[in-house]
């Protein structure tokens, strides 16, 4: 219920979403609000971008450079 967005996502980007949630947790990852934010607005190189500029992509490194990728399509 608390993504409701997430069933609208193409599977590619869905797969992000489930990664980081697994990476991160529910709790860190609700924490990503503008990210959230920019995917529930389909705006996908924005979400990559906020993904990017996180604490969470300097700990991961290449990881998240992927998912940002995937994020943006």
């Amino acid at each position: 219920k608390a993504f409701a967005w997430f069933a609208d996502l193409p599977e590619t980007r869905q797969r992000v979403v489930v990664e980081m949630v697994f990476n991160l947790g529910l709790t860190r990852f609700c924490g990503f609000g503008q990210t959230i934010d920019a995917i529930k607005a389909k705006d996908y190189h924005r979400a990559a971008a906020q993904m990017l500029a996180s604490r969470w992509a300097k700990q991961v490194g290449r990881r998240a450079e992927r998912l940002a990728q995937a994020m943006r399509g």
